[in-house]
């Protein structure tokens, strides 16, 4: 590891929801459910992309907002983390409507 584990505070996981509901309506996604934990992130949408793609651009997008807030907080001197994610994660295609309705209750409710 390069850099410490990174654990988001509130108002960094409020940031990252919400970075993700905005890339969501920007792309045409349907976001069915979304759950920013202080350590990891759920995220259940259906998009026209391979899910690989949909995961990294979820991380460039938070990562993007993640250091402008904290470029935006601190001064000349501060040291803006570089790595929020983890270099993979888990991307699965669901494929019916009993499945979907499953990870959404797990990222809303399951955690």
């Amino acid at each position: 590891m390069t850099e410490d584990a990174c654990i988001l505070d509130p108002e960094q996981r409020r940031l990252v929801e919400q970075s993700i509901a905005d890339h969501c309506r920007i792309r045409g996604w349907q976001l069915h459910a979304v759950n920013c934990r202080s350590n990891h992130l759920h995220v259940v949408v259906t998009a026209d992309r391979d899910p690989e793609i949909v995961r990294e651009q979820f991380k460039a997008w938070c990562t993007r907002k993640l250091k402008e807030r904290e470029r935006s907080r601190g001064d000349a001197a501060t040291v803006v983390r570089q790595k929020w994610w983890a270099e993979r994660g888990s991307d699965r295609i669901i494929g019916d409507e009993n499945s979907l309705e499953a990870a959404i209750r797990y990222v809303l409710d399951g955690q």
